[in-house]
């Protein structure tokens, strides 16, 4: 019989399996440390960034600290704070509600320098911190009883409204309202609110009522807008694959949206005429729409692009636009019924 040992598969030795394993390990582990190391520097290098953007801005080292630090505990992009009115009040909303420090003055003076104590009458309200004072409105109890009211005074906290109406207002301390005004050149809003003090000043009563990001709006115009913080994944066609950048819908309508992208998703700004195709969820609804850039509007650290449906499906079409309208067709009701 032939000897077949030469085809027997060489033994290793227990070193040689331990060394095997050893320097597969450290080459792991580098790896990971690579990783992290890119990781952190690719974070330090952004925070160098925005701070920079920040001073620039005019806005001190406690102040962009604030917004840096809250803005990462809430998930969203710092550099959106400096840009848009929304984020910065749901950033520090957050801070003012968790700092046991929280110092209102300072938030003041940021929402000064940054721009955003005054809303033209063409930009939707974010919160009650944007009404106007002296806006008259009407407040309906649980009772379904109204009266007239104004917007007397206001904080980072409460709103401080004015019963100016002639009858007498029952004792609602503590009981949930809803309220509603006009707001010219705009719209018509709607909030709920529950009263947490009730005093008299000068011969008035005020209601003491905390401030709230539930607005809704409504407008009596085709494609409504309406402001909204949704994630999105932005499909672009690249040759034949297609290329998914994450971004945020910041308004959307049932004729389209508009699409905010961070510079560290794409360094490449897209042009008009641009086919997309937009990825999200809307009110536990998966929607996937071709659409195409038809406005750009650059930022120094974001670009969003004003873009439009293309061939989108009836059915989807009617579902966005009953998701812009739910809220405002219930105001409207609301209207008829108490004018009824």
């Amino acid at each position: 019989m032939r000897d077949l040992s030469f085809l027997k598969l060489p033994q290793a030795g227990i070193d040689t399996i331990i060394t095997f394993i050893l320097i597969l390990a450290i080459l792991i582990l580098a790896l990971i440390l690579i990783g992290l190391l890119r990781e952190y520097l690719k974070a330090k290098k952004l925070k160098e960034f925005f701070f920079k953007e920040a001073y620039e801005r005019g806005l001190s080292d406690k102040e962009i600290q604030i917004l840096w630090e809250y803005s990462l505990k809430l998930g969203r992009d710092p550099f959106l704070t400096l840009e848009f009115k929304a984020p910065f009040e749901k950033v520090v909303d957050l801070y003012l509600k968790t700092d046991p420090n929280a110092d209102e003055k300072l938030v003041q003076d940021m929402r000064v320098k940054l721009g955003f104590d005054y809303v033209p009458y063409f930009v939707p309200l974010v919160s009650t911190k944007d009404i106007e004072l002296f806006q008259p409105a009407k407040l309906y109890t649980q009772e379904k009883e109204s009266f007239e009211i104004a917007l007397f005074d206001k904080d980072e906290k409460y709103m401080y409204w004015a019963v100016i109406d002639k009858k007498g207002i029952p004792n609602i301390l503590e009981q949930k309202v809803t309220i509603s005004f006009v707001r010219k050149g705009d719209g018509i809003y709607k909030f709920e609110g529950t009263v947490e003090d009730m005093y008299t000043e000068n011969g008035k009563t005020i209601l003491k009522i905390p401030h709230t990001f539930e607005l809704t709006r409504y407008q009596r115009r085709e494609y409504t807008r309406v402001e909204v913080e949704i994630p999105v994944r932005v499909g672009i066609p690249v040759g034949e694959e297609i290329q998914w950048l994450k971004g945020e819908i910041v308004d959307i309508s049932a004729g389209g949206a508009k699409v905010c992208i961070p510079l560290s998703e794409s360094q490449t700004e897209l042009q008009p005429m641009t086919q997309i195709i937009l990825k999200f969820e809307l009110a536990g609804k998966q929607l996937n729409l071709k659409s195409i850039v038809v406005n750009v509007y650059p930022r120094r650290h974001t670009t969003c692009y004003g873009v439009k449906y293309e061939g989108i499906k009836p059915e989807d079409q009617k579902f966005i636009h009953d998701f812009v309208k739910r809220e405002q067709q219930k105001l409207a009701q609301l209207l008829v019924k108490n004018r009824g």
